[in-house]
């Protein structure tokens, strides 16, 4: 079948194996085919330049790259002996691993890689040394000529056993902990921002610089609960993408909380350890943080509201404020404060007055306010489809690589402009974040052919909504 003349090191469960060329499948094709695949691969390098286009660095780990026996010996004895894909190709390298390309003769994606995970299992030359997947073909060959958009011709990318990002743990720390201490500080700084505590902790800090004892104590005390509630909100964010994960039997990493000045952290970065199954895996698993976070946030945030809107004024003279600018940069979150706290409290004249207004306006908010407003706005920034962000992973899950691709520079565009024009500081500053670390498309699934259902889509449309809501300014 397919190989070559030379006998392999390792065989059937240890044993010794022939590779040699004999088999049905090799004598279909050339040995200018063998070498480079089909007629497109003799023209040029199309086909690995689509798949360093589509899919992450961490795929082409050059010390994970599978020997081409171990390949041959999956299509000999796993892909042949199921009949479950007919390859129309030799295996043709490409940056990671090869390519096959061929015809899959079961009813659905899913049925071909479980027909096939179950003949790896047996195999012990294999189930630790490869891992297959089923993809759309990312570059046709020319020769077959116009493409049936909705019957794309399906390949199976065989790759080393590792095809996840690097751990670097203690980079990640490193960033964890300074995300920490920034949420610590944006905790802080809203109590700050109401006048009457700023000059109390001003007296105490001439007090400090004379040489006098103080206590600071107050500050602590007053922040942790706006600490502990944001916190808790990210943590509801990250427990249901363990949820999810644990349920589809994917593996996740521990968290990266990103640092921000403005919103206490940028983001969280979760990396897969190991594929998901299928597209749907992917797309339930990447809504579910966002769309439970920006849930409890609404509800934090409409709690906190209600407690400002009750609260006698003596309490409110020692709550935490945040600028009505900040505020007007969220429709959603800034018409939650105008339900509650009435009056037109965000409103702005269009005018210098207004201008100078919006810039040194603070409007006093329940701790629990903040923690739900801030963290409304984190959760949605986490929905923007760009790259492996979690709106990124929905938007590859629904439209594929190449349309994600197209998503991804529509949303940066998007991103820019609203920040460059000066409405939303925190989108400009998730606009130079995502760019330089998160604008990779994510690690292959196991299964790229399947659709997902349209309940999970309509699902994914309901957390697409509130992001909008939330990210586009008020006016």
């Amino acid at each position: 079948m397919f190989g070559d003349n030379q006998k392999g090191d390792i065989g059937k469960d240890g044993e010794r194996m022939d590779v040699g060329d004999s088999g049905a499948f090799s004598r279909l094709f050339s040995p200018d085919d063998a070498l480079n695949g089909t007629a497109a691969g003799k023209k040029g390098g199309d086909l690995p330049f689509m798949i360093e286009s589509l899919y992450p660095k961490s795929t082409r780990k050059e010390d994970e790259t599978p020997d081409k026996r171990l390949v041959d010996a999956f299509l000999n004895d796993v892909v042949a002996s199921t009949n479950s894909f007919i390859p129309s190709s030799q295996p043709m390298p490409v940056p990671g691993g090869y390519i096959v390309r061929g015809t899959n003769k079961c009813s659905s994606g899913g049925e071909l890689i479980d027909k096939l995970d179950k003949r790896v299992a047996t195999d012990a030359r294999l189930r630790e040394k490869i891992t297959f997947f089923l993809l759309k073909d990312p570059f046709p060959d020319p020769e077959d000529g116009l493409v049936d958009p909705f019957n794309w011709p399906q390949v199976l990318f065989i790759a080393g056993p590792n095809v996840a990002r690097d751990p670097e743990v203690i980079l990640r720390t490193i960033i964890t902990a300074l995300g920490i201490a920034t949420t610590w500080y944006g905790s802080i700084y809203p109590f700050l921002s109401n006048s009457k505590l700023l000059d109390k902790a001003n007296e105490a800090m001439d007090l400090s610089d004379a040489g006098m004892p103080v206590d600071m104590s107050w500050l602590s005390d007053m922040s942790i609960p706006l600490f502990l509630t944001f916190i808790a909100l990210q943590l509801v964010h990250e427990v249901a993408h363990l949820a999810v994960a644990n349920s589809k039997k994917f593996e996740i990493s521990v968290p990266t909380l990103v640092p921000s000045i403005l919103s206490g952290i940028t983001s969280s970065i979760t990396t897969l350890k190991t594929s998901p199954k299928n597209r749907q895996d992917l797309m339930e698993f990447a809504v579910a943080g966002p769309l439970a976070g920006m849930i409890c946030s609404i509800l934090v945030l409409s709690y906190g509201l209600a407690l400002t809107a009750t609260a006698d004024p003596g309490a409110v003279q020692n709550f935490p404020g945040l600028p009505l600018a900040v505020l007007r940069q969220s429709s959603l979150g800034g018409g939650l404060v105008d339900i509650f706290l009435g009056n037109g409290v965000l409103n702005v004249p269009a005018s210098a007055e207004g201008a100078q207004l919006l810039a040194s306006t603070m409007i006093a908010l329940h701790p629990f306010a903040i923690a739900g407003f801030l963290s409304l706005f984190v959760n949605a920034l986490a929905m923007v489809p760009v790259g492996r962000t979690d709106g990124g992973r929905v938007s590859m899950a629904l439209f594929g690589r190449s349309g994600s691709q197209g998503v991804t520079f529509i949303s940066l565009l998007l991103m820019f402009a609203l920040g460059f024009s000066g409405e939303s500081d925190l989108l400009l500053f998730y606009f130079g974040f995502v760019v330089f670390a998160q604008s990779e498309l994510e690690i292959p699934m196991r299964n790229e052919i399947d659709d997902v259902d349209f309940s999970r889509a309509l699902v994914a449309g309901v957390a697409l909504f509130l992001t909008v809501l939330t990210l586009i300014p008020m006016q």
